[in-house]
């Protein structure tokens, strides 16, 4: 699978890791040494709801990318540090944890949309 921003054409990540269940939320990119180009940690919520984000014992900065339903752009953090929390003002369904760089590189913006492709089915349903 892959991300794609609707509005620009450009690729977000080519390699797409789903955080569909509890323990894959509550693991999320801890302890993990890198976090590569390209890639990029999808996070499916159950409710709507401001899902904060900490980076406890993660050791490279992200960037955040909040969605709402229908996978449109609702709120945007770039560079979250090490040993920081963010929680977000926006209400969202979805969350992708990019590489830093992510947003800046991609041109991403509040407003766009969002597409998943490269699977027949869509794990997001």
């Amino acid at each position: 699978m892959r991300l794609v921003d609707r509005n620009t054409g450009k690729l977000l990540a080519s390699e797409i890791e789903l955080a569909d269940t509890f323990w894959r939320r509550f693991q999320g990119l801890m302890f993990r040494r890198k976090f590569q180009q390209g890639k990029a940690l999808l996070f499916k919520f159950s409710k709507l709801s401001r899902y904060a984000v900490h980076m406890w014992f993660v050791w490279f900065p992200i960037d955040l990318i909040y969605l709402d339903s229908s996978f449109r752009v609702v709120e945007l953090r770039a560079g979250l540090k090490s040993w920081r929390f963010y929680r977000p003002k926006a209400i969202v369904n979805y969350l992708i944890e990019a590489p830093v760089g992510t947003i800046s590189h991609s041109g991403v913006k509040v407003g766009h949309k969002i597409s998943l492709e490269g699977k027949s089915f869509n794990p997001l349903k």
